[in-house]
C-alpha cells in the first residue's frame, strides 16, 4: 500500500480531436500564429466531436460553443478552438454537450459539430489547442491523432 502524498512531474494534455497535428505557425490567424492566445499545436479534425484534454473544470464555453477553456486542479489553463474564425457562424453547427463550470475527464465529449458545414463556411479548419497560462510544454506527437492520444506535456 502507498502512503503519503505523491506530485507527478509532468501532465499530459490530450489532443481533443481525432485528426492531424500541425505546427501553430500554420494557422492562418495572427492572434493564433503568432502564440498571443497561448501556445501548443493546432489540429485539423477529422470527426464532428471535441473531447476534454484534460480533468478540470471548464472555465469558458462560447455561447456559440466553437471554443470552451479547460482549468486543470494544478491551475494549468487550455483553450480549445474549432477552426478558424468559426465565431461568425453563431453557433450553426454546433452542440455544447457540457456547460461552463462543469468538470469533465480528460477524454470527455464537449462539443459536437457539423464537421461538412463547419468545413464549408470556415477558412480554415486549423484548431488551437493552446496552453493560455505560459507552461513550458513539449510536443509528444506530429502527424495522424486518435482523440484522446497524449500530444503535450508540461510540468505546472
Amino acid at each position: 500500500m502507498i502512503t503519503g502524498w505523491f506530485k507527478r512531474k509532468d501532465f499530459k494534455v490530450l489532443s481533443p480531436f481525432s485528426g492531424t497535428i500541425y505546427p501553430l505557425e500554420r494557422v492562418p490567424d495572427q492572434v493564433f500564429s503568432s502564440r498571443l492566445a497561448g501556445d501548443g499545436v493546432a489540429v485539423e479534425p477529422s470527426e464532428g466531436i471535441v473531447l476534454s484534454p484534460a480533468d478540470g473544470v471548464i472555465e469558458v464555453l462560447f455561447p456559440t460553443a466553437h471554443a470552451f477553456g479547460v482549468r486543470t486542479p494544478e491551475g494549468v489553463e487550455i483553450l480549445v478552438h474549432v477552426g478558424v474564425d468559426t465565431v461568425n457562424l453563431r453557433g450553426e453547427g454546433f452542440t455544447a454537450l457540457k456547460g461552463q463550470g462543469d468538470r469533465v475527464t480528460a477524454g470527455e465529449p464537449v462539443i459536437r459539430f457539423n464537421l461538412e458545414l463547419v468545413r464549408s463556411k470556415a477558412p480554415s479548419m486549423l484548431s488551437p489547442v493552446l496552453i493560455t497560462t505560459g507552461q513550458a510544454f513539449q510536443v509528444l506527437k506530429e502527424g495522424e491523432v486518435k482523440g484522446g492520444d497524449p500530444i503535450l506535456s508540461y510540468q505546472p
